[in-house]
């Protein structure tokens, strides 16, 4: 019978470093709190012109795009705890085109009804045949304006 083989001697190098330490997780049932904002920034790109446009939404105030109406019914940016930094928003987009003088209007269709993702704008997109929306980003509304300052 032979001897074992030696198994060489093994650098620094090759030792792997220490697994880092325990994060303090927050108690279970503790739901993290997303900061709610009260504007959605959204772009919109017509695919037949090529055009595209980004606009702003405000919380519980349709918006018109073309034929396409955006109702934005919550705005979220993630929370500091969260590994990801990201904007969500929960919204509605009816298609309803525009009426015609002398013709009713026609009926809303529900093209779209749920979450955007800002960082992720292919995981529930909006399937339309003209158009593509996707959410940018959530912010406060700005102030209409200062107050004026005290007469002297």
């Amino acid at each position: 019978m032979s001897e074992p083989a030696a198994a060489p001697p093994i650098s620094e190098k090759e030792v792997a470093p220490p697994p880092p330490p325990p994060v303090e997780a927050k108690p279970a049932g503790v739901p993290v709190r997303r900061a709610r904002y009260d504007v959605a920034v959204i772009e919109a790109l017509d695919k037949v012109t090529a055009e595209s446009l980004r606009f702003e939404a405000a919380v519980g105030r349709p918006v018109r795009y073309k034929s396409l109406v955006f109702t934005v019914k919550a705005c979220e940016r993630s929370a500091p705890e969260e590994a990801v930094e990201d904007s969500i928003a929960y919204l509605t987009v009816d298609s309803q085109p525009r009426p015609e003088p002398g013709k009713p209007p026609l009926a809303p269709r529900q093209a779209f009804k749920g979450w955007m993702y800002a960082s992720s704008p292919g995981l529930h997109p909006l399937e339309h045949p003209v158009y593509d929306a996707w959410l940018i980003t959530c912010r406060a509304a700005v102030p209409v304006s200062a107050p004026p300052p005290p007469a002297r």
